[in-house]
């Protein structure tokens, strides 16, 4: 008995000690005013994020994390605390990457030390919010002017995405900036969409190829391939620019009823929204337009929300798992038509490009489509002013 006992010790103690020598990359640093302070490490991994450890910042304001090396690089995210935006840091083996942080502007003054693409992330958050604002000026100056504030949006958004590839995708695709790149969010869309153009199909095929020579192995390099494949088979946008419908009436004294589901299952009528003025939106999330679009209704949404205005958008999107990440941040109501460019209901309103929006009364009825309103604040406003 003391003979079989030795030998399972003895092999606990083997195992333990293989542990202690698994390769480990370590991130530390000092927070400024944040004595005792709980701080998070949270990993961002391929489908959900998980808090992994924790601990307490200490007096001096030091702290300090150890975690097994990645197969391949990785990212993870330093929180003060669960929902904040924090601070992202690259890591790619086994090195010591020391932080030193503002604790009053935590995710947005800090500096990096040991890992050169946690800098090049640093400056790529840097860059991303300095266009949001950019954005949101633009479209408060634009007003209710929604084709113009489009028009300047994507303008601006394009020459954002044609920089980041120049400065960090093409110089060195096989590096974690460049694929952080690729999933930059503005107001909870994605900038990058391989399904909906060449460009972005490009940027997706170039890094995921490196990813894929230089980590064959890793869970992100064969998530990030398919996602490249499904791009390059989509030759065109996944709604096409102009979709040929056929002849159909519609109603002057009343709307064609919707009934689709949302992000979460639930079927959700048009009717149901009876007594309050509604933007009917028909649009693509994988559409190039649609970003900016966005931005536009996000400023007239909050606007008028609290006054009875609401928004009913209907997704022609093929890829349902792309449409429900895409919609799953936006306050108002989006459904999914799985049909798409089959659909009846494009059909019935007659829309013949992508988005293509309508403007309905209190009383169900439409009383104006896109191409009529010149100014489309002006117009809610006057709706909501009816009884």
């Amino acid at each position: 008995m003391k003979k079989y006992f030795i030998i399972i010790l003895s092999a606990v103690l083997m195992l333990f000690a293989a542990c202690e020598k698994q390769a480990k990359f370590t991130i530390k640093g000092n927070v400024s005013e944040a004595e005792g302070k709980a701080i998070y490490l949270m990993h961002l991994g391929v489908e959900r994020n998980v808090v992994v450890d924790s601990t307490n910042i200490e007096k001096d304001g030091s702290f300090e994390f150890r975690q097994p090396a990645p197969d391949g690089y990785d990212f993870y995210r330093l929180l003060l605390d669960k929902k904040g935006r924090g601070v992202t840091v690259a890591v790619d083996s086994t090195e010591t990457i020391t932080l030193r942080i503002d604790g009053k502007n935590f995710s947005d003054n800090y500096t990096v030390e040991g890992s050169d693409e946690t800098r090049k992330v640093q400056e790529i958050e840097q860059l991303r919010r300095a266009l949001e604002q950019q954005i949101t000026l633009c479209v408060k100056e634009c007003g209710s002017a929604i084709g113009d504030a489009r028009a300047q949006v994507y303008n601006i958004t394009k020459e954002f995405k044609e920089n980041i590839f120049k400065q960090y995708i093409l110089p060195a695709s096989d590096k974690a900036s460049a694929y952080y790149a690729l999933f930059l969010k503005t107001n909870g869309m994605y900038l990058f969409n391989p399904n909906a153009n060449r460009f972005d199909s490009k940027c997706f095929s170039a890094v995921a190829t490196s990813l894929n020579n230089r980590y064959p192995t890793s869970v992100r390099a064969k998530n990030l391939y398919g996602i490249a494949m499904k791009g390059m088979q989509a030759t065109r946008p996944v709604v096409q620019d102009t979709i040929q419908v056929k002849e159909a009436t519609l109603s002057t004294t009343g709307l064609f009823d919707i009934k689709l589901p949302n992000v979460k299952g639930d079927s959700i009528s048009l009717s149901s929204l009876k007594g309050k003025v509604v933007f009917l939106d028909f649009i693509a999330y994988g559409d190039v337009r649609t970003s900016e679009h966005a931005f536009v209704l996000r400023d007239l949404y909050g606007k008028y929300k609290e006054q009875g205005f609401e928004i009913y958008q209907v997704s022609l999107d093929g890829n349902e798992h792309f449409w429900s990440t895409s919609a799953d941040n936006l306050p108002w109501v989006c459904v999914r038509d799985g049909a798409g460019a089959a659909s009846s209901n494009i059909l019935l309103y007659k829309v013949d490009r992508l988005p293509s929006y309508f403007l309905i009364n209190k009383n169900n009825e439409i009383v104006m489509r896109d191409e009529q309103i010149k100014d489309l604040s002006a117009e809610v406003e006057k709706l909501l002013k009816e009884k």
